[in-house]
């Protein structure tokens, strides 16, 4: 009796010992299974364009009481969407919206969309359906403009036409650069148009021309840098008539030159011979014709701010412009 029952014991002990093993085998290969799942899902997810497209022939147009059409377009599958086209979205080409005509619209990827059929986007874009060389690219590019979806890389020459849309207008105080002008497109929504690219991965292209549709995706202040050093003063300021203010102060100062102010008559010297007047556009530089520039000098928040195109017309600095959120200014003569 007691033989069988070490016998039925250690029978129970070993099947409870296998049963067990399953179950931590299991559990092990799902966790390991789970790793895989996680590591294909990262290393596979594709970069997203930031703007997605349809496009179609116009079948029906209807207008909204809130200024807004509805645009019913259909492709050659048959397949239909609703084009909801506002007073913001940009026409590329200038391209009229008819029954009949075939136009491509351009919506952000990542937008909510409402699940009925026909599908509803509201576009940002809208250009005419182009074939052949004449290509058009709408897209968010980065830093090394190079487009959301990692595909197409611009490299900018002389030759680029660029338009500055929606209040994206740069104030250039010289020509810029080619660098100057790389930086000032990057980070932004951009529409391009190009004939041929290069067999890369990603593949280039220099446009025939760029529409840029945003600013900067940059929320820090401008930065003013005088001879390579940051010069602490008030905040630079873009004036409603598209004009770069900058304090006089602290840039003439950091160049060198003192400053004095007049309450009485309101007005400044820079150095020995340049003087200026609050509310007059005349800067004056002795033994010379007054300046006449894009903005009189005027008082904001206790500081005075002058035109930057002031460091270069009036007080002669080799270097000035503002590009990448900074004012630079460099090399300043002697004043006389």
């Amino acid at each position: 009796m007691t033989k069988f029952t070490k016998t039925t014991a250690l029978i129970l002990s070993i099947a409870i010992s296998f049963s067990t093993v399953p179950s931590f085998a299991s559990e092990k290969v799902n966790n390991v299974q789970n790793n895989i799942e996680s590591i294909d899902i990262n290393e596979n997810t594709q970069p997203q364009a930031f703007f997605n497209s349809f496009t179609g022939t116009v079948k029906e147009l209807t207008d909204n009481t809130n200024g807004s059409t509805n645009t019913l377009v259909e492709n050659k599958d048959g397949t239909q969407a609703n084009f909801i086209i506002s007073e913001s979205t940009y026409f590329v080409y200038n391209v009229k919206i008819e029954v009949g005509t075939e136009i491509t619209g351009y919506y952000e990827a990542g937008r909510p969309m409402i699940m009925i059929y026909p599908a509803q986007y509201s576009i940002e874009i809208v250009a005419p359906a182009i074939e052949g060389k004449n290509n058009i690219k709408a897209d968010k590019f980065d830093k090394d403009l190079l487009s959301a979806d990692k595909t197409l890389k611009l490299n900018i020459s002389e030759d680029t036409e660029i338009l500055w849309e929606n209040g994206t207008l740069m104030n250039w105080i010289v020509k810029p650069t080619i660098l100057e002008l790389e930086t000032a497109l990057s980070n932004r929504k951009l529409i391009v148009l190009y004939d041929f690219t290069t067999k890369s991965i990603p593949a280039q292209t220099t446009p025939n021309k760029i529409i840029v549709l945003s600013p900067q995706d940059d929320n820090s202040s401008p930065t003013i840098i005088v001879n390579d050093i940051e010069v602490e003063a008030p905040q630079v300021y873009i004036s409603e008539s598209g004009v770069v203010m900058v304090p006089i102060r602290g840039i003439s100062e950091a160049l060198g030159y003192d400053i004095l102010w007049n309450n009485e008559k309101q007005s400044i010297m820079v150095g020995d011979n340049i003087s200026l007047k609050i509310g007059e556009n005349s800067y004056v530089v002795s033994g010379k014709t007054p300046v006449k520039l894009e903005s009189s000098p005027i008082i904001n928040d206790g500081s005075t701010y002058v035109p930057l195109s002031f460091f270069k017309e009036v007080v002669d600095i080799n270097v000035v412009s503002f590009f990448e959120n900074n004012v630079i200014i460099t090399n300043g003569r002697p004043i006389g």
